[in-house]
């Protein structure tokens, strides 16, 4: 069957699931962002192939009777799209097993932008072949 599955746009963007919370990193703009609870456990699926189909059926078994999960999630899923965090591919996605955390609140993503200066910052790569000090010319 097949779905739209989830992909990190790596190798720039990385990201890391630390009890229960997504920590990603975009080093293209240098923006990092935090995702708890169920915007942790989505972003952990996504690492795992998880189709967008996969990842509603499991926020409606885990949180059964719930108002707008759906939505919560789809718009979640459209968000970190939007950032260019991940990128949608239809092809046979993963059913991997994802933990709910307890209680549910809806995912939402945490843009932190106080660091991108430093995150962008790369003298190693930023220099000419007489290595640093000396910066590369400009083309």
């Amino acid at each position: 069957m097949s779905d739209v599955a989830y992909a990190i746009c790596g190798p720039s963007v990385v990201g890391e699931v630390i009890d229960g919370e997504a920590i990603i990193v975009d080093l293209r703009s240098g923006a990092y962002y935090s995702a708890d609870g169920v915007g942790g456990a989505i972003w952990q699926a996504i690492e795992a192939g998880a189709g967008r189909q996969a990842i509603i059926d499991w926020a409606l078994g885990a949180y059964p009777g719930q108002a707008g999960v759906v939505a919560d999630v789809e718009g979640f899923l459209e968000t970190l799209l939007a950032n260019e965090l991940v990128r949608a591919d239809v092809q046979d996605a993963a059913r991997p097993q994802i933990a709910a955390p307890q209680p549910y609140q809806a995912p939402a993503l945490a843009v932190h932008k106080d660091m991108q200066d430093l995150i962008t910052l790369d003298p190693i790569h930023d220099v000419d072949d007489m290595g640093w000090p000396t910066r590369k010319a400009a083309d």
